[in-house]
C-alpha cells in the first residue's frame, strides 16, 4: 500500500503508549488523518502495566479506556500493532516511511473466545508481567488489551499446538501462514512517541538481579501490586511466594550508566 501524494496531510505517530494515543486522537479530532504504529500486540504502552499512574493515582484503565474509545470512534485513525518504522526519510511536510508489520497469526475474525488457548498446551514466559509467570502460547496480552485479539507465539506456529489452535477456532481467525507485511507511505509530519524500556538491571552486578530470585525491579514491583498481576495484587517473594518481612529499595540505580 502506498500513498503517492507529495505534501501529505497524514500524520505518522510512532508509539502507541499514552503519549502516542493522545497525540493520535488529538490530531485526528483536529481534522488530520493519522497512522499510529506500535511494536507490541496492543496499544497502551508501559502505562497499561502500571498499578496506578501519575498524577491521578488511579488504575491506568481509566485514561486508556477513554482513549481506546476515541480511537475506535474516529475514522481518521488507522493503527498497526506488532509494527515498526524501519526507514524514515524526507523533510518537513514530505516524509517517506517504511512500516514493517510482523504476523500475529490471528486475524480480525477473532472474538477473543479463548478456544485457541484451551487447545494449546505450550506455555511461554509472560512478557506483560516481565516473565514472573507463564501464559499459554496462544494468548491475549492482558485483560484490557486493545485490540482485544489473541496472539500466537511464533514458537508454536509450525507445531501440533498451532494446528490444534487453528482447529479449535470456529471463526477462521487463526492464520498459520500469515507473513510479514511492508507498507511504504508518505506523511506530512511525524510524531515520535516511542517510549522507553526498563533499565537492564543485570548490568548492576552488585545488586544480584538475575542471580537472586528476590531481587526485582520497580516495574516488576508494579506488576506484583496489580490485582490482575502474577500474584493477584499480593506482594510476595518470587522465591517461595511468601510475604517479605522487610523490603529495601535502591533508588537511582544505574542512573550514571548512559550506555
Amino acid at each position: 500500500m502506498a500513498d503517492g501524494r507529495t505534501g501529505s496531510q497524514t500524520i505518522l505517530v510512532v508509539g502507541g503508549g499514552i503519549s502516542g494515543l493522545t497525540s493520535a486522537v488529538e490530531a485526528a479530532e483536529a481534522g488530520y488523518d493519522v497512522v499510529l504504529v506500535e511494536k507490541s500486540p496492543y496499544l497502551g504502552g508501559r502505562v497499561a502495566q502500571l498499578h496506578q499512574y501519575f498524577p491521578k493515582l488511579c488504575p491506568p484503565s481509566c485514561g486508556l479506556e477513554i482513549n481506546y474509545r476515541r480511537v475506535k470512534q474516529n475514522p481518521r485513525i488507522r493503527f498497526f500493532t506488532m509494527a515498526e518504522v524501519t526507514h524514515l526519510s524526507g523533510s518537513e511536510g514530505n516524509y517517506h516511511a517504511t512500516i514493517q508489520i510482523e504476523p500475529r497469526y490471528v486475524n480480525e475474525n477473532c472474538t477473543a473466545c479463548g478456544k485457541c488457548a484451551e487447545a494449546v498446551g505450550a506455555e511461554i514466559s509472560n512478557p506483560f508481567n516481565f516473565g514472573m509467570d507463564k501464559i499459554k502460547a496462544a494468548y491475549v496480552p492482558h485483560p484490557m488489551a486493545f485490540p482485544m485479539r489473541y496472539v500466537l507465539d511464533p514458537s508454536i506456529v509450525a507445531t501440533a499446538d498451532g494446528k490444534a489452535a487453528q482447529d479449535a477456532c470456529a471463526y477462521n481467525a487463526i492464520e498459520l501462514d500469515m507473513a510479514p507485511k511492508k507498507l511504504d507511505m508518505n506523511f506530512g509530519a511525524v510524531i515520535w512517541a516511542a517510549g522507553w524500556n526498563p533499565y537492564d538491571a543485570v548490568k548492576l552486578e552488585s545488586y544480584g538481579f538475575g542471580q537472586y530470585k528476590n531481587v526485582i525491579t520497580n516495574v516488576m514491583m508494579e506488576r506484583l501490586a496489580v490485582a490482575d498481576g502474577p500474584t493477584m495484587g499480593k506482594i510476595v517473594r518470587p522465591s517461595d511466594g511468601k510475604a517479605p518481612s522487610m523490603v529495601s529499595f535502591f533508588q537511582w540505580a544505574g542512573v550514571h550508566d548512559l550506555s
